[in-house]
């Protein structure tokens, strides 16, 4: 891994250890839970929620101990995970998100798609809450529903709220991230057939925000453009401004949207009898000779015709992503019935995701002079990240790893090199093969002990055509500090952002 994985992987790592700091507010009793010296604890608990792969409780925890016999057992993880506020892994889902900048856009603007989907959990009739009753002579199902706003140019969730199937209601899930949203920023929310409603439209508005909505075709019985008596087989391009009111004295009158009483809509009660909306259909042809219909409030100036098309059909980036979270990621592949511990996975599957993004984003295929291009294999990509992450609390003791039995395996011609980290090389044992002619020689950018001690035993080797040691300075090479300069531009750049 790179030095940008390393980057990223700190984030991650500093969002833990900061809600590790304030335990009490992520645990069910504070000041009991996770103050034992247990095999788990809160930190471990959480790295391996977000590595878990698709294999059995047992032998995932076998995977994440390395097959020790003396783990945690099954039983004692659930007592650990149980421990967990129920939101904790939400509040880490959008602090990690937090810790790394969406920095790609689109002709300056952020683009984000809003859609949802169904997950299917394991069976449970006990559970009113989630289950379907099968048709007669079949089992039935249980289900939860997942709605996310997702960065199409940064490829990585930025909001995601799970529903209960009997209470799913995708516009009101959208409303309720739309309102978490930085307002007045150049931030296009994009979304498919199902979230054409007025109040949609206008909770963005409010914002400050953009959308960009598929909405049925004027053809289509009950859609906005219908009702509006625009043109059913031609493209067209129409700006429209609407006063919505509850007053049905206006219910037929031109210019104004009559809503009843029964519709939602968040600006209008009795104080606010009416509110003005503006509005922007755009309908165009497909290939097929199928009409789509487009809603939006972006510039036509800005935005013509061609761009809204090619915006539209940015916006299946999100099905994707649904694609790979639950086959590649690994979101079909759960570990309990409760309800509470699934929504566990459910965000801990989405920090995977979005780690996972972040540092393939930032992953550079050697060019080929061959006739495809190469792509990431993002399947291989993701088992990668995912043992890189599992790696973030296993600690290596490296000190003394070179010694007189590597020295022995080596070539009369080697030579030998440390830039790195001094004590990895047992000092005494590197003299001994220099003096006794095992390797031919060796450079030190770095000591055990800097500065160098009086006793170190490489004083006692006085040929420079065998021993060079430079003061700690490997990183200073004109193309090491004008790579830093770019680095450190680049965060400042990221910073103003």
């Amino acid at each position: 891994m790179n030095f940008y994985a390393d980057y990223v992987r700190n984030k991650l790592n500093a969002a833990i250890s900061s809600m590790s700091s304030q335990i009490e507010d992520y645990v069910k009793n504070p000041g009991h839970d996770f103050t034992r010296n247990r095999k788990m604890n809160f930190t471990s608990t959480i790295n391996f929620l977000l590595t878990m792969e698709g294999g059995s409780l047992n032998s995932e925890l076998h995977k994440y101990f390395n097959y020790d016999l003396n783990q945690i057992t099954r039983s004692g993880f659930i007592k650990q995970r149980n421990k967990l506020k129920p939101d904790t892994m939400e509040h880490l889902f959008h602090k990690f998100h937090e810790q790394i900048l969406c920095n790609k856009k689109y002709q300056g603007y952020q683009l984000l798609a809003c859609d949802g989907s169904d997950l299917n959990i394991f069976r449970d009739p006990l559970n009113p809450h989630t289950y379907f009753a099968g048709k007669e002579g079949t089992f039935g199902f249980n289900q939860l529903h997942l709605n996310a706003l997702y960065d199409l140019q940064s490829r990585r969730y930025v909001d995601a709220l799970i529903q209960e199937p009997y209470e799913e209601n995708e516009s009101s899930a959208m409303i309720e991230m739309i309102k978490k949203l930085t307002a007045n920023q150049k931030t296009i929310i994009m979304a498919d057939r199902g979230y054409e409603t007025y109040n949609i439209f206008a909770n963005i508005q409010e914002r400050g925000l953009f959308y960009l909505i598929r909405i049925k075709d004027t053809s289509k019985k009950g859609s906005i453009s219908g009702s509006l008596s625009l043109p059913v087989s031609c493209e067209f391009d129409e700006e429209i401004e609407l006063i919505m009111t509850r007053k049905q004295k206006f219910y037929k009158t031109k210019g104004y949207k009559y809503l009843s009483n029964s519709s939602p809509f968040d600006f209008l009660d009795s104080e606010n009898l009416f509110y003005t909306l503006h509005l922007r259909l755009t309908q165009f042809q497909l290939e097929n000779g199928v009409y789509e219909c487009i809603a939006s409030n972006l510039d036509r100036d800005e935005f013509p015709l061609e761009k809204i098309k090619e915006l539209y059909h940015m916006r299946w980036g999100i099905e994707t992503s649904f694609r790979e979270l639950k086959y590649t990621i690994g979101l079909t592949n759960l570990h309990s019935k409760n309800v509470e511990y699934i929504c566990q996975e459910i965000y801990a599957k989405l920090i995977l995701y979005n780690f996972c993004e972040i540092i393939s984003a930032n992953v550079i295929l050697e060019e080929r002079n061959c006739k495809y291009t190469y792509q990431l294999n993002y399947t291989m990509a993701i088992q990668i990240c995912r043992h890189y992450l599992r790696q973030t609390f296993v600690t290596i003791d490296v000190e003394g790893l070179i010694k007189k039995e590597a020295f022995s395996k080596m070539k009369k011609t080697c030579i030998f090199l440390n830039l790195g980290f001094g004590p990895i090389v047992v000092e005494a044992d590197l003299a001994d093969a220099l003096k006794n002619n095992q390797i031919a020689a060796a450079g030190l950018d770095v000591l055990c002990e800097e500065p160098m001690a009086a006793n170190n035993p490489l004083y006692a080797i006085q040929d420079s055509r065998k021993l060079i040691i430079t003061p700690h300075t490997a990183w200073a090479s004109i193309q090491a500090r004008n790579k830093l300069m770019d680095i450190i531009h680049q965060h400042i750049a990221d910073f103003l952002a």
